[in-house]
């Protein structure tokens, strides 16, 4: 019976809850609102193999290490302009569907909670709703129940979500499956889905119900100004909002480590990816192929199994590609890299709980002069055609040394 002492030894892929042949484990929500597996005692036969798919107690290993990167650009401007980088996802996902296959990926539940889910697409329209990053951490919900019941079924699958998701559903389904094919989106960490909800209810205080969609890493003023961005109706007339991640509070939250999942920090998926593609972003593009520095938006991809570069082939047309062997391809940072003050991360939850939303968000991250001075700061040299050249010599100071 899988027992969760250290919350840092759970990631909630739900691996453990899949496999369970009584169904007598259930996610629950802590505090924090991640999900931690909860077991009916009375239901448990103690067959152990909830432990066996964990991929967190017993990591998966990846048996070839790819020495090739590939930078990968859409062929098609409007899916690049709508992806968080260079749209390397929707080709492949449309030539699953033209296969009669199916796509698990994540999106918005609805336009009213905005809860980021895993959830499938069964055609080439409801790809669009998996398309750009969410920074919260997905309810994966049934998924790979479901995944399981399709390629049994025969049907095409692709899957795609964090390192240690795709870890949890391979460790759930127990064999490779020659129908399957999964990609797994690099990221630094995942954040609160309870910390997103009161985020979204901040603006809905706001703005009412004249939200139309939220775009994390949104490239309104360009792929290497990061922004968050929150479009209205039209109807509405309300001006959209538009902040970079100096300045936005979700960024803001997201980047100090206050709201992100606590096994993040140590995860053992940051070098050891399982899936047969990884993907993730590429903001210094001009280093490896200065051609492609548009800033527009490039997928860095790494291609981790035979079968992976098979389908690579066939869809290759779809894309622009430059294959490089990179200086230090290190592909997850670390969540945070100051410590986090444990005491002041449990008060901020507790206060979330049960005080005014925005009394608590300006308690412990303030708006401070700090900030509006970066933030005009970077919007300065934005307008006026610096800002590109400023952050390059700011990455370097950054990184000296490193």
């Amino acid at each position: 019976m899988i027992e969760i002492v250290n919350k840092a030894d759970c990631c909630g892929c739900t691996a453990c809850m899949a496999v369970c042949p009584k169904k007598c484990i259930e996610m629950k929500d802590d505090i924090e609102g991640f999900k931690y597996p909860s077991i009916d005692t009375n239901k448990c036969i103690h067959c152990d193999k909830c432990n066996s798919v964990c991929p967190i107690q017993k990591p998966s290993k990846q048996e070839d290490k790819p020495a090739e990167v590939y930078f990968v650009q859409s062929t098609d401007e409007s899916i690049r302009a709508s992806s968080t980088s260079g749209g390397m996802f929707t080709a492949l996902a449309e030539h699953v569907i033209s296969k009669n296959g199916v796509v698990f990926g994540v999106a918005f539940k609805d336009s009213d909670s905005w809860e980021v889910i895993h959830t499938v697409a069964e055609d080439k329209k409801e790809i669009e709703k998996f398309r750009g990053s969410k920074y919260v951490q997905s309810d994966v919900g049934n998924c790979f129940s479901a995944t399981r019941d399709n390629l049994i079924n025969n049907r095409l699958v692709l899957f795609s979500g964090t390192p240690c998701q795709i870890a949890g559903l391979k460790k759930y389904l127990g064999k490779e499956y020659s129908n399957l094919i999964t990609v797994d989106v690099v990221c630094r960490a995942v954040p609160s889905p309870f910390v997103w909800s009161k985020y979204v209810e901040l603006f809905k205080n706001k703005y009412g119900n004249n939200i139309e969609r939220f775009r994390f890493r949104d490239k309104v003023w360009g792929y290497s100004y990061s922004t968050m961005s929150i479009y209205m109706k039209k109807e509405s007339r309300k001006k959209d909002y538009h902040r970079g991640i100096e300045s936005d509070l979700w960024m803001r939250m997201f980047f100090s480590g206050l709201i992100t999942r606590p096994s993040c920090n140590d995860c053992p998926y940051r070098e050891n990816h399982v899936s047969d593609f990884t993907i993730w972003d590429c903001f210094n593009i001009k280093k490896f192929v200065p051609e492609f520095d548009d800033n527009r938006g490039t997928t860095r991809m790494t291609i981790n199994s035979t079968k992976g570069i098979d389908l690579f082939n066939i869809i290759k047309d779809k894309y622009r590609y430059r294959v490089k062997i990179p200086e230090g391809n290190s592909s997850i940072e670390k969540a945070y890299e100051e410590k986090i003050d444990l005491r002041q991360r449990k008060k901020f939850f507790e206060d979330l709980h049960c005080k005014p939303v925005q009394e608590v968000f300006n308690r412990y991250m303030p708006y401070t002069l700090k900030i509006v001075m970066l933030q005009y700061g970077r919007m300065i040299t934005y307008r006026v055609g610096l800002y590109k050249w400023v952050k390059q010599i700011w990455d370097r100071i950054k990184n000296r040394g490193k």
